[in-house]
């Protein structure tokens, strides 16, 4: 494992470490400490997901053109000064203007980031990578709410800073230590149009996405339709937070234990097994109105997406044109944009309007197996992706 790679890793834990330390309680601290409305709430988190998702596009052709230490460093700056910033804010304007900083640093650094290890050759390798990615992930996703929650207690502020201050510490890290992976790459004549092109002209890659957009529809539903429903049923915060502790675990030990079996396995066969395994959970979801038959399908739901995360990225790199990671990476989380502010939306006014009901849970499945299906007509029609003179067997 390259040192860059390490890097990156341990930057990964310590990023979603920092930002659920803040991002598991930002709701409650817009509504309850700064007092701000629904509908001024409801934006700020708005602002936050649209321009982390929509403008990687634009700032992971950056990340191809200028480099992608040079764009995860701009990208770290942002989101330590946004995070600074929104300890401060006490007014709707101040905290979006924090948001939006927070999000299109998060814009700068991804594309980038992931692009370090799409960058690996060796596919098993590769795969390797991104297991870990998503182990380092999962792991900052269960200490950081755990943190910030006793951070809270001391003063509400304190999580906004110690999120920043370790923004600006991995800045000074990567400036030091990481290598420009793609420096011999970066030439004049890379730019937004022609990676534009190069996207738009992957017709295999294209519906790929379209296949993914599906799929964070029904992800979306792990902090939407999934809290809201266990809330009815209980009436109880705190099997509520259970949700996402359940969910951070299972992927935790699952990724750990199976590892192996993931390098070992296509990631498009992975991908297959996951969304399915969504699918069916969500459809039972519905069928037994009860707290610990909801935990199990969480499980169940967790299992598919375990397959599907990391296996999902992977992918992307067997389409990447040479030159354009970031572009590619980018475009790709326009799917997360549009599948999950429809999910986000499509799963409170389901659940508000058919509360306890079979109905819902069968939409969500429906439109996952739409996504499901797509899959399967890509691999169908292409049994062989080739891509730049390698052919990459399904």
């Amino acid at each position: 494992m390259t040192k860059d790679i390490k890097v990156t890793l341990s930057s990964a834990f310590l990023l979603n470490f920092a930002g659920f330390a803040v991002f598991s309680f930002l709701a409650v601290y817009l509504s309850n400490t700064l007092h701000l409305s629904a509908v001024e709430s409801g934006t700020v988190l708005s602002i936050l997901t649209l321009s982390s998702r929509l403008l990687p596009f634009i700032t992971g052709s950056i990340g191809d053109k200028y480099g992608f230490k040079r764009a995860m460093g701009i990208g770290l700056i942002l989101r330590g000064l946004g995070f600074t910033a929104l300890a401060f804010s006490s007014n709707f304007l101040s905290v979006s203007l924090s948001a939006f900083f927070i999000g299109i640093g998060a814009a700068f650094y991804e594309p980038s980031a992931l692009a370090y290890f799409s960058n690996e050759k060796n596919l098993d390798l590769r795969k390797k990578h991104f297991i870990y990615l998503n182990l380092a992930l999962n792991g900052g996703a269960i200490i950081g709410p755990l943190l910030g929650g006793v951070l809270l207690l001391i003063d509400p502020r304190v999580p906004f800073l110690i999120s920043a201050f370790i923004f600006f510490m991995l800045y000074i890290v990567q400036f030091i230590t990481l290598s420009n992976a793609n420096k011999e790459e970066r030439q004049d004549n890379v730019s937004f149009i022609k990676g534009f092109r190069q996207v738009a002209r992957n017709k295999s890659f294209l519906l790929f996405c379209l296949s993914m957009t599906f799929f964070w529809f029904m992800f979306a539903q792990l902090t939407v339709g999934i809290p809201l429903h266990i809330y009815n049923l209980t009436n109880n915060e705190g099997f509520v937070s259970l949700v996402i502790t359940i969910n951070a675990l299972t992927g935790l030990i699952l990724m750990y234990f199976l590892k192996n079996h993931f390098i070992r396995t296509s990631h498009y066969t992975l991908l297959i097994t996951g969304k399915i395994t969504m699918i069916t959970s969500l459809f039972l979801m519905g069928i037994y109105s009860n707290s610990y038959w909801v935990f199990f399908c969480v499980i169940i739901f967790t299992i598919g997406e375990t397959f599907v995360l990391p296996s999902s990225d992977i992918a992307v790199g067997d389409f990447i044109e040479k030159r354009y990671h970031g572009t590619f990476y980018g475009f790709f989380d326009l799917s997360f944009a549009i599948g999950a502010t429809i999910g986000n939306y499509s799963g409170v006014l389901l659940l508000q309007r058919f509360p306890n009901s079979f109905i819902p849970w069968l939409i969500f499945s429906s439109i996952g197996a739409i996504g499901f299906f797509t899959l399967r007509l890509l691999l169908e029609r292409k049994k062989v992706i080739t891509i730049n003179e390698d052919s990459i067997k399904v």
